[in-house]
């Protein structure tokens, strides 16, 4: 069979019109379809707490604790912004001869709690610290200065060194958790750590319950005249009008003896009503007397610390080199200014100049002192 030229040109030209329709309408469609579009990622928290350990809270900073200091001959400048701080070194335990003593935070130290000491990490702040022999973690709250020999990188409590499995030299990872972090906690984690305290109603209650007896004592003086009245009734009989009178004389003392009745009643709720403020004021009075005369000394004695050591040894040698220069260099000041002493505290030995009951005299020897040494000295309160 034959086909004719015209026909297989027909056929050719419909061919190329369908696949140009095919074309139109993919480009088409490609054109319609919208491209899909990226969320930015949520910011998340990776801090895994324990139990055990310390929960972060976004606390101020101590404003004493966190000022430039020196120790060990060596100038330390506190962080005080939220930047991140990650460090490598030994970690030691705090003495026992620490326990229950004040803290750079104004906290009392306890061996049992997950607290650490750091030469320059904020007061308080919170870090992850991790003994990179066993691999274990422990979050800790940084309360106190320390950790100032060259290989010491933090020092910490009895509870924390059983957590990771601290012994020996093992080396440590520190990272600190700043605000930023904190504020990315789980809802359950960030509610935990600062529980509110309950207010104690009890007071407000005793008060209300003191005032109902009035009303029921007022009720009973009306139905007596009431009933007086009813007698008066008795004696209209004519048949003995001489024996009228004493019956309505009779009749006088029920409302008098009634009346009598309702005070003798409302003294008898008055004395009950009467004690309840007596415990009251008994409660209020023990917080005022405490406080010795030895105490307020102890409170206001203000020195001025060149180094501290944790060797008795480096003390006493710094004190010999510090009185020497004193000498040489501050020849005016006092004897008693210019001659340091070693005071040991916890477990380390300070060279402390100076005893004064005020703030201010210690400063303006510490002023002094900086420029005889040409180094910083730090204002404590022993």
């Amino acid at each position: 069979m034959k086909i004719s030229k015209t026909t297989a040109g027909a056929a050719r030209t419909a061919l190329l019109g369908l696949l140009a329709v095919g074309v139109a309408a993919a480009l088409g469609g490609c054109k319609s379809t919208p491209a899909p579009v990226q969320k930015a990622p949520v910011a998340t928290s990776t801090l895994r707490l324990d139990p055990t350990d310390a929960v972060p809270r976004d606390e101020p900073l101590n404003e004493t604790a966190n000022k430039w200091y020196g120790a060990n001959g060596r100038l330390y400048r506190p962080i005080t912004d939220d930047r991140e701080f990650q460090e490598r070194g030994k970690a030691t335990v705090i003495g026992s001869d620490m326990e229950g003593k004040t803290t750079a935070s104004g906290d009392l130290y306890s061996s049992s709690a997950m607290t650490a000491a750091h030469s320059i990490l904020p007061i308080p702040s919170y870090a992850r610290v991790t003994d990179l022999r066993t691999g274990r973690t422990a979050v800790v709250r940084v309360i106190d200065r320390g950790a100032y020999d060259r290989d010491e990188a933090i020092a910490v409590s009895a509870a924390v060194a059983q957590k990771i499995g601290l012994a020996g030299n093992d080396e440590v990872q520190i990272e600190r958790i700043t605000s930023a972090q904190i504020a990315a906690m789980p809802a359950s984690q960030a509610a935990a750590s600062a529980p509110p305290p309950a207010p104690p109603p009890p007071v407000a209650v005793a008060a209300p319950q003191a005032t109902p007896p009035p009303p029921e004592a007022k009720p009973l003086p009306p139905p007596e005249p009431v009933v007086a009245p009813a007698p008066a009734p008795a004696p209209a009989p004519p048949a003995a009008p001489a024996a009228a009178p004493p019956p309505a004389a009779a009749p006088p003392p029920k409302p008098v003896v009634a009346a009598a009745a309702a005070p003798a009643a409302a003294a008898a709720v008055a004395p009950a009503a009467a004690p309840a403020p007596a415990p009251r004021v008994a409660a209020a009075a023990p917080p005022a007397p405490p406080r010795t005369p030895a105490q307020s000394t102890a409170s206001g004695r203000w020195t001025v610390q060149v180094a501290a050591f944790a060797t008795n040894g480096m003390a006493e040698s710094t004190r010999t080199r510090v009185a020497q220069q004193l000498a040489q260099d501050a020849p005016n000041l006092p004897e008693a200014d210019r001659t340091p002493r070693v005071e040991r505290y916890g477990n380390r030995s300070y060279v402390l100049l100076g005893d004064f009951a005020d703030r201010d005299s210690a400063e303006a020897l510490a002023g002094r002192l900086r420029a005889a040494l040409r180094q910083d000295v730090v204002v404590e309160r022993h």
